[in-house]
């Protein structure tokens, strides 16, 4: 039996949103963004611009990891539209957030003559922090940048409050991430109330497992307690006769199936891309299965080492 690799408390909160607005990116603007939502012609299946994106920001330098994704849809009217979806996830303040966003929405503009409509999800804790707008002015001379934002902490308190759809208990789970960082304990309780609020609304078999398996990217638990939640999940799925999860066979199948593809992943890559430094293929190694998975898609549009590179810095996680 293969020996358990030690499990820390780090959550790959850029990994389960990359995938959320991948997968669920409909979904996600109906709540979090009605009116751009409604305003796209949804019969139009929408394009996703890795490249594109990488070449504006894939460099950039960041103290704090935004996640970004940059989508080119139809619009209801019948033109095309570019939209730039960027999450903050911060613990503490940033100056120049705002100058941040027009610098993107600026690039991309300038790099492909497109016109870009820019979204920005507020995944922090601070009330008070509530960007909108980049503003510069000199005399007469005026340069204006709003752009829409969803605070979670806003919408969770309000209208949120009895919705249960996936991008919301999303929302929920980063909320509660963000709350217990550096409380094993008290993640450990937020989570098992998140998880087992699940079993009590309604979800079928699959639905339930794609839910548990985001919350359970972004609110990772220690060894010890990750041992205790599973052991407590099958218990819970004995007792109510529903074992939708039970997770320690299909969480450590899903964990283990990006590392069955990643070598295949390595030698096409050094086919398309030439010879892969060891700390690129080590980069490689190291991504989460949903981001494995989304590399092999790129993979065709890489034509040099740069381009992997690229996507890397774009795509590639941070931990808590």
């Amino acid at each position: 039996m293969a020996k358990r690799k030690k499990r820390k408390q780090d959550s790959d909160y850029d990994g389960a949103w990359k995938e959320t607005l991948r997968r669920y990116l409909r979904d996600l603007l109906r709540r979090y963004f009605p009116p751009i939502h409604a305003a796209i012609d949804w019969s139009v299946e929408p394009k996703w611009c890795d490249k594109e994106l990488s070449q504006v920001v894939g460099k950039a330098k960041r103290r704090n990891q935004p996640v970004d994704v940059l989508v080119r849809g139809r619009l209801l009217s019948g033109s095309e539209q570019w939209i730039l979806l960027h999450a903050e996830i911060q613990s503490s303040p940033e100056a120049g957030f705002e100058r941040r966003v027009a610098r993107y929405h600026s690039g991309l503009f300038w790099t492909y003559d497109q016109r870009v409509v820019t979204l920005v999800v507020l995944a922090d804790l601070r009330e008070d922090w509530r960007p909108g707008e980049d503003l510069f002015q000199v005399a007469d001379f005026e340069s204006r940048l709003r752009f829409p934002t969803c605070k979670l902490i806003d919408r969770l308190e309000t209208d949120w409050r009895d919705d249960h759809a996936l991008p919301v208990q999303v929302a929920r789970a980063q909320i509660e991430a963000l709350r217990t960082a550096g409380d094993p304990e008290g993640r450990y309780r937020a989570k098992w109330r998140l998880v087992r609020r699940l079993y009590d609304l309604g979800y079928n078999a699959e639905e339930l497992r794609e839910i548990f398996r985001l919350i359970d990217w972004m609110m990772h638990l220690t060894e010890p307690l990750s041992q205790r939640f599973e052991q407590e999940l099958r218990e819970l799925e004995e007792t109510l006769n529903m074992p939708y999860v039970t997770s320690v066979e299909r969480i450590a199948e899903a964990r283990g199936e990006a590392r069955g593809g990643v070598s295949l992943l390595l030698r096409l890559l050094g086919k398309v891309c030439g010879r892969l430094p060891e700390d690129v293929a080590d980069r490689i190694r190291s991504l989460p299965f949903p981001q494995i998975e989304a590399l092999g898609e790129a993979l065709l549009s890489f034509q040099s080492l740069s381009d992997l590179q690229n996507w890397l810095d774009l795509n590639e996680g941070s931990a808590d």
